[in-house]
């Protein structure tokens, strides 16, 4: 593609040079490439002009240009935010594939993976051709990408698009990460439709967003972007802060609301029932945080124009890998979830407690380098709304699992067990357990690898449960 053409929006440009692609790493440059030099919290694409130059390229998007003199036979195309230059280059590079598409993103603290794949199931059950990109990954048609952030940066979400184009995709329902936001991976597009959950902390400090208003404002973002923006009015900040906008409740009244709420209390019967403006809902969910999540999906194919009828029909049934996941093993339930700071597990447990059961035990653990107070609030949660916890291995990198399991097991004073090898933690669970028992393997969910000593070693939560469920059921 002509480099006047892919500078649309950023500049006037007369030259007749010829790009193939656009590269944000030097560790992929080459002749042709284009190389834009991305600020992050941790590394400065300026530092790495040589390494592209001395590999091939010779156009430059960059911030700051006083190095430009050193390489006279180059272009430096000089830009106050290297971000934004790099989403409207790559828009441009792959032909503005979002106007193609019809594009739903989500935001929020909790909710968006389930609030998403809710949305992407329903629409391949009412005849529609959808994509996803989120934490879960890619995946659209027959093919699927595994994904690096939940958002990803602007040129891969282009790159997705077009590809997602190619195989005349009519919906994308994409995960808008608080970061992805304030990153501007998302700029240039216009959607069709904003959701935003909830809010709470999460994500604050280090290097995310040094405090709550940071984090608030970024996620805010996407109001702006959004034809129509729908959100949780049973959210006070969301409440108090939007002033217009579609909403969805379950105390107040809203333009969705979700009433006369039964939730099954038979561990073997996952189900929820509701009505939403008179109209009855039957869902596989037994939490109320999940119904939220119900009713913003719901919210959403109401807006984009589907029947009432149509949409019922649509979420009835629908499971989503990792998220919620059960499995019968001879009578114990076993539910994998993603589950994996002190919001997500504490919300499942007290799910799981009106339930008719014997005992609850968890498998958990944390990831390596993360903070004490995470593995802290972790050890307290289980041990306060689990009746046995057994910590294990959670993607430990470089740390020692056996130290992570030791220092959380140190906040823990009721029954709990540590087994560093997660397969075998497992196995101990259903030694423990007793027929009506639930286990909650948390997380990991769909992940299908272990991060250990810097590589992905194949594991998976689910293949274990399964060669239980293969051994022990009649």
């Amino acid at each position: 593609m002509l480099l006047k053409d892919i500078l649309l929006g950023i500049c006037d440009y007369t030259g007749d040079e010829s790009i193939e692609d656009i590269i944000y790493n030097s560790k992929y440059a080459q002749k042709g490439t284009l190389f834009v030099a991305l600020r992050g919290a941790l590394s400065d694409g300026h530092k790495y002009i040589k390494d592209a130059y001395e590999k091939g390229v010779r156009v430059f998007v960059v911030e700051d240009d006083s190095m430009a003199h050193a390489y006279i036979d180059a272009t430096f195309i000089k830009v106050n935010d290297t971000r934004k230059a790099l989403a409207t280059i790559s828009r441009n590079f792959f032909n503005k594939p979002d106007e193609d598409i019809k594009m739903i993103a989500i935001t929020g603290t909790k909710g968006k993976t389930t609030t998403a794949n809710i949305i992407y199931e329903a629409l391949k059950k009412m005849g529609a051709k959808p994509g996803i990109i989120g934490t879960n990954g890619v995946f659209y048609a027959d093919k699927e990408e595994a994904v690096d952030n939940t958002t990803p940066e602007s040129y891969e979400v282009y790159r997705i698009l077009n590809n997602m184009r190619k195989e005349k995709i009519t919906h994308c329902v994409l995960e808008a990460s608080s970061i992805g936001l304030k990153m501007k991976r998302l700029y240039g597009i216009n959607f069709d439709i904003g959701l935003f959950t909830n809010i709470s902390h999460d994500h604050i400090g280090g290097i995310e967003h040094p405090d709550f208003d940071d984090y608030f404002h970024s996620k805010m973002l996407l109001k702006d972007i959004s034809k129509k923006f729908i959100y949780n009015k049973d959210d006070e900040k969301l409440r108090e802060t939007i002033k217009n906008g579609i909403n969805f409740s379950i105390n107040e009244e809203s333009d969705y609301k979700a009433e006369n709420i039964v939730i099954s209390d038979d561990i073997f019967k996952i189900q929820s029932d509701f009505d939403i403006n008179g109209k009855v809902f039957e869902v596989k969910s037994i939490s109320k945080y999940d119904i939220y999540n119900y009713l913003a999906a719901i919210s959403v194919l109401k807006e984009i124009g589907y029947d009432w009828s149509e949409i019922i029909d649509a979420v009835k049934n629908i499971s989503i890998r990792g998220r919620f996941e059960e499995i019968n093993v001879n009578d114990r339930l076993y539910i994998i979830d993603y589950a994996h700071n002190y919001i997500s597990l504490k919300s499942i447990l007290e799910t799981l407690k009106h339930f008719k059961k014997n005992k609850i035990i968890t498998v958990f653990g944390s990831v390596g380098g993360r903070s004490e107070k995470r593995r802290e609030e972790l050890a307290e949660v289980s041990d306060e709304l689990a009746d046995i916890s057994i910590v294990t291995s959670d993607n430990p990198n470089f740390e020692d699992p056996a130290k992570i399991c030791n220092e959380i097991a140190s906040f823990i004073k009721g029954i709990h067990y540590t087994e560093p090898d997660r397969e075998k933690a497992i196995e101990l669970s259903y030694e423990l357990s007793d027929k009506n028992d639930i286990i909650v393997v948390a997380g990991k969910g769909h992940e299908t690898y272990q991060l250990i000593k810097g590589e992905k070693v194949h594991y998976s939560d689910k293949e274990c449960i399964l060669k239980l469920k293969e051994a022990h059921d009649a």
